[in-house]
């Protein structure tokens, strides 16, 4: 008995040893942290306020082709009375320069927006058919508005995503989890399926208007679980394919590379890029990115030839990971890494490209081995995959955002990271909002109640990660009471827009609720004597 109670003891007293040397080590790792060079924090220069409260409206915010703002302004509750909205625009000092009001009829809900430069699309569900949308044109010059009612081929598709191009309408929804690639004109009442794009939901690198060439791109994955390969499509404004280009890699490449979700680079033709990430042996995890012209060419580079991409674990960490892949590598046997990425569009750079992709864990519910535990990384070599293949993620983590640099060619130039506070959501999508400064700096922001953490990305510079700042009220003598439903946006450049809802108590007299607009830059500061405008 005695003997037994010296040895759980001993295993007790080691038990505190262990925990106390990891409590220093994170701390010490805290404090590197803070000891990094700490970049001056962005600017906060024009403010615009709406009167308006959480309970009684809803506000959509939509930045514009020509830097200028929309904002939508709608009823929370649409199902009594009169649903009329309103829609307000601001300039670059985010000043007012009009202001419509829109009839509207009850049961209908905005749930899509999208613009092109002269005009802005909103798109609403209706209660009365699930087939049937109204879609309302914009003019972003005089505030005009025109509507017209359409109906989609099938009672199931649900739409993910849409985007304009020359006063045409594009779509992307998922029917029984396969795409659907659906084509809106105003001046028709059906809208059209394309049927010309394939595949799963998952399967969809890429979405969108390319407004050089005037047309719709669509890159897909597509895999039979041990060869891969990419499909880019490209069509006009009528739907017409004009273009089908198929990435593979080389023979000896085929099983091992798995090509993964990629995004396509703006600009010609003969000169886009196509940059993705690929796994080894997998189509779920990724080892690394890739970048490939049209025409081929796969460039692969691996997550562990990045500078940057394991600071996000402590010192200890870094050297147990880097050790051991350099055994793997000197016994020539293949890297597996245990990464999933959720990549941004690509971003035009002064060197070439940018891109922006985000490290993310699905969080099963049911599940007594949760693999959060260990730290911020799956152990090597370990999958739950198998045993949760029919279960359906609960949320997702966030640890960390790498930021590449690409030339035109597709060669790596420079990359960087940025630790998040590993938080959990409850929809896969992007946690932070990403832009390119014209000195080719990479601003990153994220908000979090009242405070916006941010980090700017530069070659050969390290930042801390742990920096945030207060959204500022409208004068020095006000202050904010509460704060709620705040949200960012990439504006133009290195500038960014801030918004929510603020109740604020001036110095005298009664407080206000608003809807706040608030510029963000990581820009030069504006001209000495240039006042924010307020209202």
């Amino acid at each position: 008995m005695y003997v037994l109670f010296r040895r759980d003891f001993r295993k007790f007293l080691l038990l505190l040893l262990c925990w106390g040397v990891a409590l220093a080590a994170h701390a010490q790792f805290k404090k590197k942290d803070k000891d990094k060079e700490k970049p001056a924090p962005p600017a906060q220069t024009y403010r615009a306020e709406i009167e308006s409260d959480s309970f009684d409206e809803d506000h959509w915010v939509q930045p514009l082709p020509d830097s200028t703002l929309l904002v939508i302004t709608t009823k929370r509750n649409s199902w009594f009375g009169k649903n009329d909205f309103v829609l307000t625009r601001f300039d670059r000092h985010l000043k007012q320069v009009w202001q419509t009001k829109q009839e509207h009829k009850p049961y209908h809900d905005l749930f899509m927006v999208t613009a092109e430069r002269g005009k802005v699309y909103l798109l609403f569900s209706t209660s009365s058919s699930s087939k049937k949308l109204l879609l309302y044109q914009v003019n972003t010059k005089t505030g005009g508005v025109t509507s017209s009612e359409h109906v989609l081929p099938s009672t199931y598709i649900t739409i993910n995503e849409i985007a304009a191009i020359d006063g045409q309408v594009f779509i992307s929804g998922i029917e029984k989890f396969s795409l659907n690639m659906l084509h809106l004109n105003p001046a028709q009442e059906e809208i059209k399926i394309l049927p010309a794009v394939f595949g799963m939901e998952e399967d969809l690198g890429e979405f969108r208007v390319d407004t050089l060439t005037r047309a719709v791109e669509f890159v897909v994955s597509e895999s039979n679980g041990l060869r891969s390969r990419i499909q880019a499509k490209r069509m006009n404004t009528k739907g017409e394919v004009i273009g089908t280009y198929f990435i593979q890699p080389e023979v000896q490449q085929r099983v091992d590379n798995v090509l993964q979700a990629a995004r396509l680079a703006p600009g010609d033709t003969l000169s886009k890029l196509l940059i993705g990430t690929f796994g080894y042996r997998t189509s779920i995890f990724s080892k690394g990115l890739y970048t490939s012209g049209l025409a081929g060419d796969i460039k692969y580079h691996d997550f562990n030839k990045l500078n940057h991409f394991f600071d996000y674990l402590g010192p200890g960490a870094q050297r147990r990971m880097k050790a051991k892949l350099a055994r793997q590598e000197a016994k020539e046997k293949p890297l597996v890494l245990r990464y999933r990425m959720l990549l941004h569009p690509i971003m035009p750079h002064p060197q070439g490209y940018a891109l922006v992709g985000e490290i993310y864990y699905p969080q099963y519910r049911g599940d007594n081995f949760n693999y959060f535990n260990y730290g911020r990384h799956m152990p090597y070599g370990m999958s739950p995959e198998p045993r949760r293949a029919l279960d359906r993620a609960q949320g997702y983590r966030f640890s960390h955002v790498i930021a590449c640099v690409f030339d035109k060619e597709g060669n790596l130039l420079w990359d960087n990271s940025y630790q998040l506070q590993n938080n959990t959501y409850p929809d896969l999508a992007p946690t932070v909002e990403a832009g390119v400064a014209p000195d080719g700096s990479i601003s990153l922001l994220y908000p979090e109640d009242e405070f916006l953490w941010y980090k700017t990305l530069s070659p050969n510079t390290t930042y801390s990660d742990e920096e945030k700042v207060e959204v500022r009220v409208g004068a020095e003598s006000e202050k904010m009471v509460s704060s709620n439903n705040e949200g960012i946006s990439h504006w133009y450049g290195g500038n960014f827009v801030a918004f929510g809802f603020q109740r604020i108590k001036p110095a005298g007299g009664d407080g206000r609720t608003v809807f706040y607009l608030q510029n963000i830059s990581f820009e030069q500061p504006a001209a000495a004597g240039e006042a924010a405008a307020v209202k």
